[in-house]
Formats: structure tokens, sequence, C-alpha cells
């Protein structure tokens, strides 16, 4: 049994996986330390696990981010500041991870490699996202536009990574340089040269990932139901069970630029389609003002509970939403904000799981009935989320065993002395 640590920079979306992955590690009889966050402290504490601050409240900093949905050169300008923040905050970790076995870096890991190279800590990284990895299949995150040729794709990852190493490279430098390590000089190749092996927590199902240079393993993700027990409020049961089953509406963490438009544009959907509606507040307090007759307003709730008995779900395309839907075989309509929202979009609209998905930046009432429309009538669109979702309700616990199957061979082998290389042939050159 090993010390771990396990370190996320992100929404509450993505804290979630890492949370359920901290308690199971602990069932296995590690000690665990999580590192989330500031905002996430009180609600991670509940679950009795040992939490640090991994240095911003992604609230404020997701935020700053909104005003520059659909602009990608803006967009990676304040991607740019955000990441300055963050890289800040992260390298503050030190003293609190520098004793561990092993680290599980998640989100942006800036700083995780450095200080997993200063003491010679194995370092495991999980991702989310496909996206995140450099791949001529897609383009970066920050880029909108998708199904571009694979040239197309590798020189916008290019033109991304030489403005991320001119904007970033010098702050992680400087950090370096207070832990005596030697300067580095591309983001994305110490990243990728820094951990044993890379955890992909996306689903075969709906996204088989290509071949990388790198060791990795394709898990897939899991939902979180078996680490705490969450109930819905009387009054959202007595709404689901007074009519049939209603569209969900929410856009998550996305606080909205201008939430007065979103409104107008939801509610004027919800009478056009005279459908029912349970509409999420979310960061942006959209809808305060909605008629009741037919909504109901949410503020957090279990969406594993929630999804099942809807009709539909409309949402902004985070990886964790994605697949809570589809883990529920229900219909999704996808409203992209920024960065691997576009990607998702793509992705399922060319697998038949949703309509073609509308950017919020082109956001009408017109757009929005007529996907909502097609997504609740459409019997390819229904019969293919209903297969989606009974295939990964018989799979949903084999990601989070592989992923600490994985995580404990490395332990095994870093505490052996060993070197750890992937037993099922995962590592491969790019296609």
């Amino acid at each position: 049994m090993g010390k771990i640590a396990i370190t996320v920079v992100g929404t509450h979306g993505e804290v979630r996986p890492l949370l359920a992955l901290a308690i199971e590690l602990q069932h296995a009889g590690h000690e665990v330390i999580l590192c989330a966050p500031p905002n996430e402290k009180t609600w991670i504490s509940t679950y009795g696990l040992n939490f640090c601050s991994s240095g911003c409240d992604i609230n404020g900093l997701i935020g700053n981010l909104n005003g520059y949905m659909g602009h990608p050169v803006r967009m990676l300008k304040a991607v740019k500041n955000t990441l300055h923040d963050i890289i800040g905050g992260q390298f503050e970790l030190e003293n609190n991870i520098k004793d561990v076995d092993l680290i599980v870096g998640s989100g942006e890991p800036f700083a995780v490699p450095s200080i997993a190279e200063k003491y010679g800590i194995p370092f495991v990284f999980l991702n989310l996202v496909t996206q995140f990895m450099p791949s001529s299949n897609y383009p970066p995150t920050v880029i909108p536009w998708q199904n571009l040729p694979k040239w197309v794709n590798k020189i916008l990852w290019h033109i991304v990574n030489s403005f991320i190493n001119l904007s970033l490279v010098g702050i992680i430098n400087e950090q370096r340089k207070k832990l005596e390590l030697k300067p580095i000089k591309d983001i994305y190749d110490h990243i990728l040269d820094s951990f044993k092996t890379c955890i992909i927590a996306v689903n075969e199902a709906l996204d088989k990932v290509p071949e990388y240079k790198f060791n990795y393993i394709q898990t897939g993700l899991w939902h979180v139901p078996e680490v705490k027990e969450e109930e819905m409020d009387p009054g959202l049961i007595e709404f689901l069970k007074s009519g049939p089953p209603p569209v969900y509406i929410g856009f998550g963490s996305m606080s909205d630029p201008n939430p007065k438009e979103t409104s107008k544009i939801i509610e004027e959907t919800i009478n056009t389609l005279g459908v029912r509606a349970i509409i999420s507040k979310g960061w942006a307090d959209l809808c305060p003002n909605v008629d009741m007759t037919n909504t109901y307003m949410i503020g957090y709730v279990p969406h594993y509970k929630l999804f099942p008995k809807v009709a539909a779900v409309v949402h902004h395309g985070g990886a964790g939403t994605v697949y809570t839907a589809a883990w529920a075989g229900v219909p999704q309509v996808l409203i992209p904000h920024m960065l691997d929202h576009y990607y998702q979009g793509a992705l399922l609209y060319k697998k038949h799981l949703i309509p073609k998905a509308v950017s919020r930046s082109k956001l009408t009432s017109k757009k929005l009935a007529a996907a909502i429309k097609e997504a609740i009538t459409s019997r390819e669109i229904i019969d293919n989320n209903a297969r989606l979702g009974r295939e990964l309700r018989k799979i949903d616990r084999d990601g989070i065993n592989k992923a600490v199957e994985t995580i404990e061979e490395v332990l095994r082998d870093s505490l052996a002395g060993g070197v750890y290389e992937l037993s099922d042939a995962q590592s491969a050159m790019e296609r």
C-alpha cells in the first residue's frame, strides 16, 4: 500500500471522477490526499478525504473565458491569462505532496511534472478529454472548427503549441529554477515525457482514441453514485411524476456573458414546443422569472438520478455531462460554449446520437427548438442512445477498476525499483 496524491484543476464535473477514484484507492488500502480547487473543499471533506488546495478557484477562472465563446484568437489570449493563475497555484502544492509515493494529475498538470521530477515521484496523468492530447485527428481545444483535414490540424497544433510555449514556458522555468531543475523548452514534450503512463478516461463506445506515441491505457469514464448517496428534492420528484418526461436544460459551470438573452431563448423555446422542462440555474443563474406552470427550476441535482427520467438533456457539452446522459440512454442536445465542447458536439453528431450542435454564440430560440424537437422525435437518435446507455451501464465499473489496477501496477513497479511498461501493448506510434 502507498501514499497517493491526486491533483486536479477543473470544474465540479471534472473533480467528481477524481473524487470517485480517490475513494476507490482509499478502499483498496492506500492513503490518499485529494488536491482540488479551494471551492471544492467543503464538498470533498464530507467524504472523509484528506484535502489540500490546488491553488485557484476555478469558478472565477472559467467565468473569465465565457466572454470569448466562438473566437479562437481571443480565447487563446484569455486561456493564457487563466493558465498563468493555474500554474502559480499548482507549484504551491510542493510541500503537500513531496513525500508521497505516487502522484495522479488531471486537468492542466503544468506544475506537477516538475514536482514529481524534483522528488523522484512517479507521475500518472489521468485525461478526461481526448482532445487534450496532440493529434492530427483533431484540432486543439481552442479551435471551434471540427472535421478539418489532418494537415490543417497539424498546423493548428503547431501554432497553438508555439503560442503556449511563448506564453508559459517562462513562468514554468521560473518555478523550476526555484526547485533547482533544468529549464524546459516545450510544454507538451515536458508533460508527455514526465508520466509513467496516461489513463484516458474516455469510453471507447463514445470515442476510440487515436494511437499515441506515449504509454497509455483507455479505461473509459465512470460516474459516482457509489461514493455517497445523493437524493433529489421532494418537489422535483413530484414534478417528474406529474406529467410526461420533461426536457432538462442546463449549462453547468458556464457563467454566461449574457444570461438575460439566454434565459429569453430558453423560455421562448419551451413555449414554442409546449414541453415540460427542468431548468438548471447553473453558474449563470438562468431564468429567474420563468413561468413555473410547466417548468421546474433546480440548483445542484445528481445527474445520474435525474437524467434517466427526462426526455432529453440540453447542455454545454462537458465530457462528464456527455457521459452521464449517454449512460442514462437519453437523447442530448449540445450547445457548445468553449474548448472541447465543439469536439464533443461533432463526435456525437457523427455517431447519430444528437442533432447537429448549435454554438452558444449563434443560438436562437428557433434553432434550439428545432434541435430539441429532432432529439425527442427522431427514432434513430432515441434508439441509438437507448442502445448506448445499455452498453455503458453494463461496463460502468470497468473504467474505475482498470484505473485503480493501472495506478497500483505503476506504484508496485516504482516501490520495487522497476520500470513500468504497459502489459497490453497500448503504447504505439501515432497514426
